[in-house]
């Protein structure tokens, strides 16, 4: 949803009440429009665990599996290193996704306001002295809050994003992967890891559940004897309430 965020800001710029203001505006526009991609990595979860349109989107074969995660394990803000160092700390954060029509500005209103006001506080207090300058620092911000926007017609997927960032420097930990029509950069987390890089006494997968599937019981039996051999038969393992079908 960048191109709305930065819709909205221009229709702002247009509308300024000050020369000061609109000139403001117009910085932050000039630096999204050179800003770097990817300046942010995503991860995408939904609260449906077990819907017809996600398991048709993203297992369309005979096997897939539904994974709960606990809340803490999805708030870890390390990276591993592809070479096998220590874990690099990065900026993130879990969102929840706000789904708006394309008319309703409201919410980003409210988001740009929250920023800059606290951007005017920042710059009172610190002078904003710091290696970058407060228009690229309010642009951070706005990166990460840009991707908890999604249009209304894709409600149905109640999604949740982790945004992981690593302002005005590469992002460490970079590993890549081809794509259908490019090369696609990504890195892995250390899930339920807090910010001293400990891990959580609880363990991070709350539930599994068994996609539809032509062997419903046989899957759910291998994946709890999988769990219980790893020492967490906590962990719930159940089937998909939705019939199989070989879509």
């Amino acid at each position: 949803m960048w191109g709305l965020v930065l819709k909205r800001l221009q229709e702002r710029r247009d509308s300024a009440k000050s020369t000061e203001e609109s000139a403001y505006l117009s910085e932050l526009i000039n630096l999204a429009h050179t800003r770097r991609l990817p300046d942010e990595f995503v991860a995408s979860f939904s609260e449906e665990g077990d819907d017809l349109s996600q398991w048709r989107s993203y297992c369309p074969g005979e096997a897939g599996f539904s994974i709960g995660f606990s809340n803490a394990a999805l708030r870890s803000q390390r990276v591993s290193d592809p070479a096998g160092g220590e874990p690099s700390f990065v900026g993130a954060h879990l969102l929840k996704i706000c789904y708006l029509n394309e008319n309703d500005t409201s919410e980003i209103d409210l988001a740009i306001d929250r920023i800059l006001q606290l951007a005017a506080q920042l710059q009172g207090a610190m002078g904003f002295s710091g290696p970058i300058s407060r228009e690229q620092a309010v642009l951070s911000w706005v990166g990460v809050i840009a991707p908890s926007y999604k249009n209304s017609a894709l409600r149905a997927e109640s999604e949740w994003r982790m945004v992981l960032s690593k302002p005005h420097k590469p992002m460490p930990g970079q590993r890549f992967r081809a794509g259908k029509s490019t090369v696609i950069p990504y890195v892995e987390v250390e899930l339920n890891r807090n910010a001293e890089l400990r891990v959580s006494d609880e363990y991070m997968i709350r539930k599994v559940l068994v996609g539809p599937t032509p062997t419903p019981d046989l899957s759910r039996e291998a994946v709890q004897s999988l769990f219980l051999s790893k020492g967490h038969g906590e962990v719930l393992v159940e089937k998909s309430t939705i019939p199989y079908r070989h879509w």
